[in-house]
């Protein structure tokens, strides 16, 4: 197969440490094939069974469910060298989750099941795969429990403390864009928009922070939650 970009499928950690002649072969081994797709088309909807799981090349795609009572819950935002349908791909599990792209988006498939089912794993690339793969589950799981934890935090102003502080340690400064507007911000933290707004307010005149749209500023009296290291991302 072609392979559009090498540099977007080596940030994600499945392909770690490896050549783009290593990428190339033990890709080649899961039945790789590359969609394109336009802004608001749903990539994968609640309850399908996937047999493949996707990483993102270009774009962007939202991650969400929707409760019985309608509410959207969004559960992450995905960019380029990230993946989806791994757990479900792996395990073998209907989604309980939809995918969107929330702009043109292209991604590529693999069927793991052609690898991890079907093929003695004896090759070395085969079996470093395996071992990013493994790597790949752990990352997720764990950012699930974290999701979890946050999810069920009672007050507003700690999931925007802490969604807030995250985004101050990715960029390194006290001044930052976030990617989500004031009802997807809500939807992320599983708060309502209007009480979550209320909330940034009180927290701007308390003087903790500044906000314009999408653009933030941590002034220095805001408490800034601690940075947890992943030891399975790259420094």
């Amino acid at each position: 197969m072609n392979i559009p970009d090498f540099d977007v499928l080596k940030k994600n950690i499945l392909f770690r440490t490896m050549s783009d002649d290593d990428i190339r072969e033990v890709v080649d081994t899961m039945d790789p094939h590359v969609r394109k797709f336009r802004k608001h088309d749903m990539i994968a909807q609640d309850g399908d069974h996937v047999t493949s799981m996707a990483i993102v090349l270009s774009g962007c795609v939202h991650l969400f469910h929707i409760d019985p009572n309608g509410n959207s819950n969004l559960l992450d935002v995905l960019g380029p060298g990230d993946m989806m349908g791994m757990l479900n791909a792996v395990g073998k599990y209907r989604l309980h989750i939809s995918a969107e792209a929330t702009e043109e988006t292209e991604a590529l498939f693999l069927n793991v099941d052609s690898l991890l089912r079907e093929n003695v794993l004896t090759a070395p690339t085969q079996i470093r795969f395996l071992q990013n793969l493994t790597m790949a589950l752990a990352q997720k799981a764990h950012r699930l429990t974290i999701k979890l934890e946050d999810s069920i935090r009672r007050s507003t102003r700690e999931k925007l403390q802490d969604y807030l502080s995250a985004k101050y340690h990715k960029a390194k400064s006290r001044t930052f864009s976030i990617p989500l507007n004031r009802q997807e911000l809500a939807d992320f933290l599983f708060v309502d928009r209007s009480a979550m707004s209320n909330e940034l307010c009180k927290m701007r005149d308390e003087g903790l922070l500044k906000f314009e749209k999408s653009k933030f500023e941590l002034l220095i009296e805001m408490p800034i939650t601690d940075e947890e290291t992943d030891p399975n991302e790259e420094p």
